[in-house]
């Protein structure tokens, strides 16, 4: 959401909210981001729960990666 990614850049860069808002601003929007995405990783629970969506991703690829090498021998 729009508060966690707000949250999280002024904790990692001291910024003021305005400031963090007036850069968002000059961004494409979450929904124009999340259009052309080839895949999205939700970061909003736990640890574990992440860890899983970056190993079945990684899996994925390592996957397409395989089929096409094999395709090309």
């Amino acid at each position: 959401a729009e508060a966690t990614q707000i949250a999280r850049v002024q904790a990692r860069s001291g910024l003021a909210e305005t400031e963090v808002r007036a850069i968002m601003a000059t961004q494409a929007t979450r929904a124009q981001r999340l259009s052309i995405a080839d895949d999205v990783i939700a970061n909003n629970g736990d640890l574990d729960g992440l860890q899983a969506q970056v190993d079945a991703l990684h899996r994925r690829y390592l996957d397409a990666a395989l089929i096409k090498v094999k395709a090309n021998c």
